[in-house]
């Protein structure tokens, strides 16, 4: 079985630096080599970081902005890219997280695989309207948005990550473009939650196509910031780990930022001193790798614990 991990990088030099921590965390504690990883940049990318990227081995790919309008949709340029489309499994990913543990376990079946989003999107009669005026049946079902606990659509999930079998990767290539760019012509249909359209286009390209998700637990694409801050009362003291952080952004010293919650910032710290270290060695990958031997993941849950946990 084949997988590719992408993640797509703007101009911003800020970015390219969460990609460099996005693609040390894959390959030192994520369980992959450098041929399994893509980074795609709008335009050119920051010399500095792109030395780096090559000298790991990792295949650089120049995009095209997908529109002005709405950054966030840059993510859509991973469906034209001609590496991806040789995998078994595409997980796509924003470059603003990092990896503590092997997800292999959760790269499986027929269906996309994501977690439910943290809010609910849009309003219900704000979803009826969008579907409507698209021709599209509402879906029926509902579920719990992560954080605000206020139902939305079942496939209304977080850009984060998306794991996705090659044949659904297909299908999605013209769907999801068309959707995202159908809403940035109407945004007025979805005001003020314009900043959600890239995922508010995949719910529609999914109920068009007639897909569904598998869903993945929360620890698989776990926010660092705002579901950190809602949940840390209840889960505080709780023995939680994440093995995927959704942190947003690094502080001015290029760091994670810190949690309320032991556990979690037992994570972010593993992170953390990757980062250091990879400073500390000039971004030699053969010193970084052997981080695998020194730091075996033995606090990493295993898939059933996970599951419980979330």
């Amino acid at each position: 079985m084949t997988v590719k991990f992408s993640c797509v990088i703007d101009q911003h030099p800020r970015f390219a630096q969460q990609a460099l921590v996005w693609a040390s965390s894959l390959l030192v504690y994520g369980g992959q080599e450098a041929d399994s990883l893509v980074i795609h940049s709008v335009g050119e990318c920051d010399p500095k970081y792109r030395s780096i990227f090559e000298a790991w081995g990792i295949d650089i790919r120049i995009v095209q902005q997908f529109d002005r309008r709405h950054p966030n949709s840059n993510k859509l340029a991973q469906l034209e890219s001609d590496p991806l489309r040789s995998a078994d499994y595409v997980v796509l990913c924003d470059c603003d997280i990092a990896f503590c543990g092997d997800i292999s376990p959760w790269i499986e079946g027929e269906s996309i695989r994501a977690r439910v989003a943290s809010s609910a999107g849009l309003p219900p009669h704000r979803w009826q309207r969008v579907f409507e005026t698209a021709g599209l049946p509402l879906p029926k079902a509902r579920v719990e948005a992560v954080v605000t606990r206020v139902n939305t659509l079942p496939t209304y999930c977080n850009g984060g990550l998306y794991i996705l079998p090659q044949p659904l990767f297909q299908r999605l290539h013209h769907s999801w473009p068309r959707w995202d760019q159908w809403l940035l012509d109407r945004d007025e249909l979805i005001r003020p939650f314009a900043e959600f359209v890239d995922q508010i286009s995949f719910a529609m390209s999914c109920q068009e196509l007639g897909l569904s998700v598998d869903y993945i637990p929360l620890l698989l694409n776990f926010d660092t910031v705002y579901l950190s801050h809602e949940l840390s009362g209840g889960i505080k003291k709780a023995r939680i780990h994440p093995i995927v952080l959704h942190y947003h952004r690094l502080n001015a010293a290029g760091r994670l930022r810190l949690t309320q919650i032991p556990f979690v910032n037992r994570q972010i710290r593993k992170i953390n001193e990757l980062i250091r270290l990879a400073r500390r060695v000039n971004f030699d990958k053969p010193s970084l790798l052997l981080l695998r031997e020194k730091r075996p993941l033995s606090n990493e849950m295993t898939k059933a614990e996970s599951a419980q946990a979330c």
